[in-house]
């Protein structure tokens, strides 16, 4: 062999044996920040402020339902374009045969209103867009509800599938573990029932444990969002007294679950897994006014309700809450209006 093709022939050896360059490793971007467009604190002097503890957005009509905890009726808000102001048009009344009001959770279901009209009960009821015409939704019994920490949070969606109700409790079945702690958090049921026949689907969801130990702490789930047939914004809220409030939003995705419908201890069955969408602890603040008591972040109150408002021109989701101020001088009625990126939800 020629020199000329000695060297080559070493030269493709080495070629071979040699693994190629590696390129430079792909930059993980991190994922956009959920962003505060506005932070409204309602007026004190208006009845209708006061004990929001449900949410329900309108995209027709371009209107905020709140449910009120005290009295039979949907409060209406209107947004203006910027989210930086809402005008509080006439109320509906709710006409529910219940023995004592209650109302906690508010949905929209087509032309109709679904409403939790007593948790501890489970009273819940489809109404027209009049608040008339109660028809009783008849979901699967949650037995063993604790005083006032039953049904908390009820959504709707309609899909290719079907239409469907979703509901969940706000603290553990008293058969399902205990209520949540510093050390650990407490276990709930997250249904999906089909309206239109099927199999119900019941997966178990486990909050966060209490932020700080304190007096009169707990952390339970205040509402629910649903994103579609399979996913479910999940809105935990914590108080501590003397600390405050925690908020956080989790996305669960119910494909994910185990169906537990069966079980009598939700305790038993693996949690479904919940991906963090939004902390509000660590949300600038800066279109927040202080709060009336000590909060660690302006951003925080007790937000009861949560609701999926419009799509933003540049493709975030606006996701709106709701506080309840208990009608105490010492805490805000609010509606918080969160832009939060496609790649979180």
């Amino acid at each position: 062999m020629s020199p000329d093709r000695r060297l080559l022939a070493v030269l493709l050896i080495a070629c071979r044996a040699s693994p190629p360059a590696a390129g430079p490793a792909p930059v993980k971007l991190p994922r956009p920040r959920p962003e505060v467009l506005s932070c409204v604190d309602l007026p004190r002097d208006d009845p209708r402020t006061h004990d929001l503890s449900g949410l329900a957005w309108d995209p027709a009509a371009r209107v905020l339902y709140a449910l009120s905890d005290r009295e039979p009726r949907i409060v209406v808000l209107a947004p203006r374009p910027d989210f930086e102001g809402y005008e509080l048009r006439p109320s509906i009344p709710l006409e529910l045969p219940v023995e004592r009001w209650d109302g906690e959770a508010l949905a929209l279901a087509d032309d109709r209103f679904l409403v939790v009209a007593d948790e501890t009960r489970q009273a819940v009821f489809s109404v027209d867009r009049q608040g008339r015409n109660a028809e009783r939704i008849a979901l699967p019994w949650f037995r063993g509800v604790r005083h006032n920490l039953g049904l908390e949070g009820i959504g709707y969606a309609r899909s290719p599938e079907g239409r469907y109700v979703f509901a969940i409790n706000e603290q553990a079945l008293e058969g399902d573990g205990p209520t949540s702690t510093a050390a650990h958090g407490t276990v709930v049921r997250l249904l999906r029932h089909p309206l239109d026949g099927g199999d119900d689907l019941e997966v178990a969801y486990l909050t966060d444990p209490i932020f700080v130990d304190g007096a009169s702490g707990d952390n339970g789930v205040s509402d629910i969002a649903p994103l579609s047939r399979d996913r479910v914004l999940v809105l935990e809220r914590a108080y501590v007294e003397g600390s405050d409030n925690a908020i956080r939003i989790y996305d669960v995705d119910l494909q994910t679950g185990h169906d537990i419908h069966t079980l009598a201890d939700a305790s038993a069955a693996v949690p479904i897994p919940k991906q963090l969408v939004v902390d509000l602890a660590s949300v600038k603040d800066h279109h927040c006014a202080d709060s009336p008591q000590p909060q660690r972040h302006r951003t925080l109150e007790n937000y009861e309700g949560m609701a999926i408002g419009p799509t933003l021109d540049d493709g975030r989701r606006v996701v709106f809450l709701v506080s309840d101020d208990n009608s105490r001088a010492t805490q805000t009625a609010r509606v918080l209006a969160l832009a939060i990126a496609p790649e979180r939800l």
